[in-house]
């Protein structure tokens, strides 16, 4: 029996499930062991209720004992998770690319287990990977890189833990499966050296405890070049759907051209076994990343992700939401405006430390025998208790790039310079903008509105109406102002208002006189249809910008 030949009764009972295979309602993934012991594919709802965690509350909790109250609190950091846009992004990249990765890796086909065994880990000896008989799959893997504490690592987690970590197969359709063991994820952390033989014991350690092999043991004094391809062959061996690396930006420790060694030894796990690879960190790992791994992702179709800190949006107020039920205080305060104000001002948009904030500023609370949280008992928490991240949360909150860069975890000064030029974009627009309303004295809704009722007063429509119907349409399209031809809007209006022909004497009063120029101006219509003694509203219908009301509004 040689070490790959494992009996099922050593295998961890508390992680594997028995196979259950399932139309999985696609022809490209029918008749396909591995895709069809795989967990539905499922829709956006059932995700948001898989993905939701809520902690156990009940308001009668806060009749408790203070010592016990403040043990309830600890449950938010522990059972709080509110699914939110990128998370539905992520599970929907990963459903996709564990199925992409398996549709070439079949282990009914012919010769499948043996050259599984056999090529795999003599290709990567000799450093070829174009041989290998294995369909490379589109999707080969990417990066989800973000700042510190945004829940890169936990949400990855949790999306994973959707999927058994370890299916047994014992036959599909009347055949015995070659392979007993699918292990459908495996997650891991990048060795804090950037060690590539402490990344590929830790593997062969982590394989042990799911299915009860002993690849640690024989194998721990092998040099790294002889780990390498031994983890490839275990990883094709035991049907690995999809690997993690977290931490990558451990990689920036590594010594030499290690680096660069391990990217590139997870491109040929792609290129041999078609082993999809997912690399997750801090933005310090973006560095490290821009070299054969980036490469190999061109053709990927899941793209990187990256996670900034949270904008004050409706995301972040839907996060607050739901974070806010969960008060152990004596009285519960509503969310209003200036809470998701001091939250956002003092996480600046982290998530984890908004979450902490909210425990932290509870425990206080109930400590000191305080009613209820306020705004300003977070403000005094976050100064007391955020004391070693607040520079780097001031760094934030400064929003200037020199500041930043001294905070390698938040951003990288190398490959997150476009997100940076970006801050400073918005920094200069809202000054500029702020520079113009200052100038002119007025905002710019009001400036819209005169600029819109002086155009249909040279149309020839009356002072008043003109200004009504002006301040309607653009009150109507507040939201909209550059992508609605509020001229048109305007005019339509006006002209299903009564008539003003009464002040025609005072139009003429009141119209400055202007020099037309181009031949298709309003202005100069009016005009020339002024010579030929007909309204303004009968030159403008007559060269076609007017049509008959009855015609037009039906």
């Amino acid at each position: 029996m040689s070490e790959f030949d494992i009996p099922l009764f050593n295998i961890n009972r508390g992680v594997f499930v028995e196979a259950d295979y399932q139309d999985p309602l696609l022809e490209d993934y029918r008749n396909h062991p591995l895709l069809e012991a795989l967990p539905p594919i499922w829709d956006e709802k059932t995700v948001v209720q898989k993905l939701a965690s809520k902690p156990m509350f009940n308001p009668s909790e806060r009749d408790l004992p203070v010592h016990l109250r403040l043990h309830c609190v600890q449950r938010v950091s522990r059972d709080f998770f509110q699914p939110l846009s990128r998370h539905l992004e992520l599970e929907q990249s990963i459903s996709r690319l564990i199925r992409d990765g398996y549709v070439g890796r079949n282990p009914l086909t012919p010769n499948y287990a043996f050259r599984a065994r056999k090529d795999a880990y003599e290709l990567i000896i000799k450093g070829n990977t174009s041989a290998y008989p294995v369909n490379t799959p589109t999707s080969v893997g990417f990066a989800l890189v973000g700042i510190s504490g945004i829940g890169k690592s936990s949400s990855l987690l949790r999306i994973l833990q959707l999927y058994p970590q370890v299916i047994l197969h014992r036959k599909y359709q009347g055949k015995e499966m070659p392979a007993p063991y699918q292990i459908v994820w495996l997650k891991m952390d990048c060795p804090h050296d950037g060690s590539i033989r402490g990344l590929c014991l830790n593997f062969l350690l982590a394989i042990d405890s799911l299915v009860g092999t002993k690849y640690y043991r024989k194998n721990m004094t092998k040099s790294p070049d002889e780990l390498l391809p031994l983890m490839a062959q275990v990883a094709a061996v035991h049907c690995l759907g999809v690997l993690v690396i977290d931490e990558i930006q451990n990689l920036q420790e590594a010594k030499d051209d290690r680096a660069a060694q391990m990217l590139n030894f997870f491109v040929q796990l792609v290129n041999t076994i078609g082993l999809p690879v997912i690399l997750v960190g801090t933005y310090k790992a973006l560095p490290a990343l821009n070299g054969e791994f980036r490469n190999a992702r061109r053709n990927s179709g899941q793209g990187d992700a990256t996670w900034h800190h949270f904008q004050k949006d409706e995301e972040w107020t839907w996060l607050l939401q739901g974070l806010w039920k969960y008060q152990w205080t004596s009285s519960k305060v509503a969310l209003d405006q200036n809470f998701i104000d001091v939250m956002f001002d003092e996480s600046q948009g982290i998530s984890d430390i908004a979450i902490k904030l909210f425990m932290l500023t509870q425990w206080r609370a109930l400590d000191k025998d305080i009613e209820q949280i306020t705004p300003e008992l977070i403000r005094s928490v976050a100064r007391d208790r955020l004391t070693l991240i607040r520079p780097a949360l001031e760094a934030l909150r400064s929003g200037k790039k020199k500041q930043i860069q001294k905070f390698a975890d938040i951003y990288s000064s190398v490959s997150i310079d476009d997100y940076l030029d970006r801050i400073e974009a918005e920094q200069r627009q809202t000054e500029r903008l702020e520079l113009i309303r200052n100038e002119l004295g007025y905002d710019i809704v009001e400036q819209t509105v005169n600029e819109v009722s002086a155009w249909l007063i040279e149309a020839g429509i009356d002072l008043n109406t003109a200004q009504e119907s002006a301040r309607e349409v653009v009150k109507m399209h507040l939201d909209e102002l550059d992508s609605v031809d509020l001229h048109k809007e305007a005019l339509k209006l006006s002209l299903q208002k009564p008539s003003a022909s009464s002040n025609k004497s005072q139009r003429s009063k009141n119209k400055p006189k202007v020099v037309p120029i181009a031949p298709n101006d309003l202005r100069l219509i009016v005009t020339q249809g002024k010579k030929k003694k007909i309204s303004a509203y009968e030159a403008l219908k007559t060269a076609g910008y007017i049509k008959d009301p009855k015609e037009f509004f039906g």
